[in-house]
């Protein structure tokens, strides 16, 4: 876990900001995960929904696994543009990951036994509720489900970590800290 200081909101230096690249996989997939993916999805009717799902992240995409009846899935189905929010509310760290998505079917419904979504589940399992997991699945294999892989529109994530406000919030000499960090990375992508 990296090293994280916020004894404040607001703190000058506090690191609070986007994500680094290398913590991102950390926290959506690490055993300590067991943060829920919320799902913003439209209905049939226009009006948006959120449902919050056990996820698995393989680096690219996210997989949940919905039920035959999951109204989701069907909202999917018809139009697979939605949102993703992973976030971890525990004060001072607050990480969260954010997403436009395309959502694909990747199978289903189908039962269990010779399934993708089995090994998915299995996974998730462990994660959210231990060793024991994919045990206390199994007499559920025989129902039938749905894999849902949820791809970030051009492989894009947003991602914040602390209890500070980004710098776009600020009027012009209101945060130069938060300025002379921005001017340090546009440096260093121009080098």
């Amino acid at each position: 876990m990296s090293e994280f200081r916020q004894d404040t909101y607001y703190e000058e230096g506090s690191n609070a900001g986007g994500m680094p690249d290398g913590h991102i996989d950390e926290f959506l997939r690490s055993p300590d995960s067991t943060w829920l993916l919320k799902l913003c999805f439209l209905k049939e009717d226009g009006w948006p929904m959120v449902v919050p799902l056990w996820y698995q992240w393989d680096g690219e995409a996210f997989y949940v696994v919905g039920r035959k009846r999951s109204e989701w899935v069907a909202d999917l189905k018809r139009d697979p543009r939605c949102a993703v929010c992973v976030e971890e509310t525990a004060h001072p760290r607050i990480r969260k990951v954010l997403a436009q998505c395309s959502a694909e079917i990747v199978e289903g419904p189908t039962h269990g036994e010779g399934s993708n979504w089995v090994e998915v589940a299995n996974e998730m399992a462990i994660r959210y509720t231990g060793p024991e997991g994919p045990e206390q699945l199994k007499p559920s294999y025989s129902w039938e489900r749905y894999l849902v892989r949820l791809t970030p529109v051009g492989g894009e994530l947003t991602t914040w970590q602390g209890a500070d406000w980004a710098l776009r919030y600020f009027d012009p000499g209101q945060r130069p800290d938060l300025e002379a960090k921005e001017a340090a990375r546009t440096e260093a992508k121009q080098a």
